[in-house]
Order: structure tokens, then C-alpha cells, then sequence
């Protein structure tokens, strides 16, 4: 069930795009929202580790802004997804993006975090400020991406 219409969380996705897409053009990465619509609320990013390495991550925004996305490595195609050989080794081993910005870390999903209220997502933590905006998430996953000296498993 939505927790808020999808044409919201579309226009509010495609509107922060825009600059995700600005930053991930200047850092390298390559950000995909062609197949982005009302039902299909996702887009991809590949990232690179600093040994040249693809990893790359499906952003599912259903319900965002009032959820945090989804976050899912996949294989290089987008049809096999959230297997640990697909994740760089900088994140948590349940295989998940272990952040307050990833739907995937909370405990309610399968998570390790059932400590954390997902609709506090955005609040600063005691490890950083407060994330913004999809180019702060995509920001932050490249930076810990790029220390990466391979795969989970």
C-alpha cells in the first residue's frame, strides 16, 4: 500500500534528478532514469570503485520523499539483484547499503536496523548531518564506493 501517490513521488524525483544527474556526471558515474514513471518510480546508478570495478545500484522511489529509497545492487543488466557478490565490501554483509537513506537497512525490511524509525530518515545522525536531497545520497554512496577493494562475496 502507497504511503503517498506515486505521481508525487515522481515529480519530486524528477525534480531532484536534475542535479543528481549534474553530480553524477562530474564524478563519472552514470545515472539511467530512462525507464522512470508513475508505476515505475526507479532509476539506476553505476558506480566505481577506485580500482575500476562496476557496481550497480536500482534506486526504487515509490513512496519517496516520505520514504527513503530502496537501494538494490544488481547485476549489470537490473535482472538479478541483492546478491552479496553484487555489493562493494564497504557495506553491511546482510547484503545491504547499512545508511538511514536506504528502506533496504531498516529492520521492518529485513534489515539489521530495527533500532531505527524510518521516518526519521532524514534527520542528522551523530555520523553526519542530515541528507537532503537524492544527490547527497548518490554523493555519499560514490564516496564510500570509491574505498571498496571489492565485493562481499
Amino acid at each position: 500500500m502507497a504511503v503517498i501517490e506515486q505521481a508525487l513521488s515522481l515529480e519530486q524525483v524528477k525534480e531532484e534528478l536534475f542535479m543528481a544527474a549534474q553530480f553524477a556526471e562530474a564524478a563519472g558515474l552514470v545515472l539511467d532514469a530512462r525507464g522512470l514513471s508513475e508505476e515505475n518510480v526507479k532509476f539506476r546508478v553505476t558506480f566505481v570503485s577506485r580500482t575500476g570495478e562496476p557496481f550497480f545500484a536500482e534506486f526504487d522511489c515509490a513512496d519517496y520523499p516520505v520514504l527513503p529509497p530502496f537501494i538494490e545492487f544488481t547485476d549489470e543488466t537490473g535482472a538479478s539483484r541483492g546478491l552479496h557478490r553484487y555489493y562493494p565490501n564497504v557495506f553491511h554483509g546482510t547484503p545491504c547499503v547499512c545508511m538511514r537513506y536506504s528502506r533496504k537497512a531498516y529492520g521492518e525490511r529485513g534489515g539489521p536496523h530495527s533500532d531505527w524509525r524510518m521516518f526519521d530518515w532524514r534527520l542528522a545522525t551523530s555520523g553526519g548531518g542530515p541528507i537532503r536531497n537524492l544527490a547527497e545520497i548518490i554523493s555519499d554512496m560514490h564516496a564510500k564506493i570509491l574505498d571498496a577493494t571489492g565485493r562481499l562475496g
